[in-house]
């Protein structure tokens, strides 16, 4: 007998497709943030220097931003899926290769800032295409409730993962296990994709140059309001909140805490975003003004940062940053409601290339976060950021007046979008083909 899915959040788990996709996502994360973890804690102690911590941040964001034009570009021309695969297999590659350095015993960070980067190239191809083909599955109806399952499903892996990582640490004292781990996790997200059976997102009109496919998608999203706003503060809020990376510093130079409490502390804003994911995605199509329940996230994220930065206990800033979550999950959430929701279909891709390299704009403050930390202290570094990003959002908030209104949903597609199939519909060649003007 199959469940009964009576809550309006669950009801999207109905769909096996979107349930696939769910657990890649959810996978393919607590890989990345684990993988993110154990690189600054490794940095760290070859080298001591919060500087060549931030070195790992600095490889991925080049990376990143170097290629997520590009990948949004290629996600809204080619099968989304085949990209994620693609993506899944060469994060394989590149956990076992770290694995086999470090079972010979000659790591050097420099093998780390290039595994970073490689890793920072397949997260912009994962994103500009996941989120795409998550609207083709479900739709526009249920879009506010999927995107807040996949930060759900991403937020446990959030939690699971730092904190699986800090024991196998705290343990071991080295990181083969963890690497074994994370090899293993992302094996079984490309099994996922693997499974995946949807209808390729392919238009059946003649394919633009890369190029001026790109700058259609740059255009669309600096001459539309509400998205223009979101990137905007997106760049604010990469830019001023680099903490997660820092994790292992602020537990070791400023807590005095072991690689155990480090993986806890790393798992808390996790633990939040459970929380305020859960509630968002009960509230679903209720809320209105998504672009005041991002804002309301942004800013609160500044004040339990600003907070963190001068806690002098573990568990008040264990909790601070549980706080941080929750509030951290409207931007999250409503980020991609909003840049999914002010777009044609066909254009998806190409705007999630355009946040890519918002995001990637706004991580190059990984470099200053490790130079306020190296010159000062970590502490100072995150309330120097924490005050900064508050007074950019506030401006955000009263000069683009967009965010503060309803969104205007642009769900009709464009004549080059394929239409979403119903799950276990079958595209044929004869459905793929271009129809005479008049055909039904």
């Amino acid at each position: 007998m199959r469940p009964r899915f009576n809550s309006p959040l669950l009801t999207v788990l109905k769909n096996r497709n979107f349930r696939l996709l769910w657990y890649n996502g959810a996978i393919s994360n607590t890989g990345e943030l684990s993988e993110l973890l154990v690189m600054g804690w490794l940095v760290l102690q070859l080298t001591g220097s919060p500087w060549q911590v931030a070195l790992v941040g600095l490889s991925r964001t080049v990376s990143l931003f170097a290629f997520t034009l590009i990948a949004g570009a290629m996600g809204d021309q080619k099968d989304r899926r085949h990209i994620i695969l693609a993506s899944n297999a060469t994060n394989i590659m590149v956990a076992a290769a770290v694995l086999l350095v470090l079972t010979m015993g000659d790591v050097q960070p420099w093998h780390l800032f290039l595994a970073a980067a490689v890793r920072g190239a397949t997260r912009s191809f994962e994103n500009t295409s996941r989120r795409a083909l998550v609207f083709h599955i479900v739709g526009p109806a249920s879009l506010v409730q999927a995107i807040s399952l996949e930060h759900i499903g991403m937020s446990t892996g959030r939690i699971l993962g730092p904190i699986a990582i800090g024991t196998l640490l705290q343990v071991t004292g080295t990181a083969v296990s963890s690497y074994s781990l994370l090899t293993g996790l992302y094996s079984i997200a490309f099994i996922s994709v693997v499974l995946l059976k949807v209808a390729p997102t392919l238009s059946s009109l003649p394919r633009r140059p890369v190029l001026r496919s790109v700058g259609e998608g740059l255009k669309y999203a600096y001459s539309t309001p509400s998205i223009a706003g979101v990137l905007t503060a997106s760049v604010v809020m990469n830019a001023m909140f680099q903490y997660h990376l820092f994790i292992p510093v602020v537990a070791q130079e400023h807590l005095g805490v072991g690689p155990g409490l480090m993986g806890l502390l790393a798992a808390a804003d996790g633990m939040g975003f459970v929380f305020g994911a859960l509630f968002i995605g009960l509230l679903g199509n209720k809320i209105r003004f998504h672009g005041r329940v991002f804002l309301a996230g942004c800013i609160g994220v500044t004040v339990f940062l600003l907070a963190f930065a001068l806690s002098p206990w573990y568990i008040l800033s264990f909790f601070l940053l549980v706080s941080l979550g929750t509030f951290q999950v409207g931007f999250s959430t409503m980020q991609s409601s909003i840049l999914l929701m002010a777009s044609p279909p066909n254009f998806h891709s190409r705007i999630f290339g355009a946040q890519g390299l918002a995001v990637g704009t706004g991580q190059f403050g990984n470099m200053e976060m490790g130079a306020l930390a190296s010159a000062f202290s970590i502490t100072v570094a995150l309330a120097a950021n924490a005050l900064v990003g508050m007074g950019l959002l506030l401006l955000i908030a009263i000069f683009m007046p967009a965010l503060r209104r309803p969104i205007e949903r642009v769900e009709e597609p464009t004549e080059d979008t394929p239409q979403p199939l119903v799950e276990g519909q079958e595209m044929t060649t004869e459905d793929q083909r271009p129809k005479p003007e008049g055909s039904v």
